[in-house]
């Protein structure tokens, strides 16, 4: 996601030849930090991005989409690791690494997922609104265990399993977003570490 120190004066409103949907989104995650997500309303986001409400709704169908949508390539990241695993690499180091890089966020969009991360934690609302988002993950890793041990679609091992990562995942992330400069990949690689060792170990 670009995130310049200082983005273009809006556009006045009308059909732009190009849209960037990340530009949209990050001004969007700037104006809730700023004014609050509940008093924010569509058309407010469509006049500071200079483009018309047609055309936000088209990329963007609800406003909590302004905040979620940096989630599908982490989800296409994990797919893609843990369709590649190699058989003999053991389960659960498979499953660590798919999700420490899925969380490979380019430079230029960690602002975006700083924000999008502080807002979530803080906004009910919006955890309930990406919990099927969130789902889609769990189920990846949930179906991965299952059909690598051999088990069945209905396993309470992969099904625990994978909530507890997921759980853990998302606990580090909010974490990193309000406490830490690093890069995230290294907080939830500790985190989920400490998990497998044994918090107290």
């Amino acid at each position: 996601m670009s995130s310049p120190e200082t983005l273009p004066t809006p556009r006045r409103r009308g059909r732009p030849a190009d849209v960037d949907p990340e530009r949209v989104a990050l001004l969007a995650l700037r104006h809730f930090a700023d004014h609050g997500y509940e008093a924010t309303t569509m058309d407010d986001i469509a006049q500071l991005a200079g483009i018309s409400r047609r055309t936000l709704f088209r990329y963007f169908p609800s406003k909590s989409d302004l905040v979620w949508g940096g989630i599908e390539p982490v989800i296409e990241r994990l797919r893609s690791v843990l369709d590649s695993a190699d058989p003999a690499e053991p389960t659960i180091d498979v499953v660590h690494r798919a999700i420490v890089r899925s969380l490979a966020f380019p430079p230029d969009r960690l602002e975006a997922t700083r924000r999008r991360l502080v807002l979530i934690a803080n906004d009910e609302s919006l955890i309930a609104a990406g919990l099927s988002r969130l789902s889609v993950n769990r189920d990846i890793v949930s179906s991965f265990v299952a059909e690598r041990e051999g088990l069945g679609d209905a396993s309470l091992r992969a099904q625990v399993l994978a909530d507890t990562l997921s759980a853990a995942m998302f606990s580090a992330l909010t974490w990193w977003a309000r406490h830490s400069p690093d890069d995230p990949r290294d907080i939830v690689a500790s985190a989920l570490r400490d998990l497998r060792d044994g918090v107290t170990g």
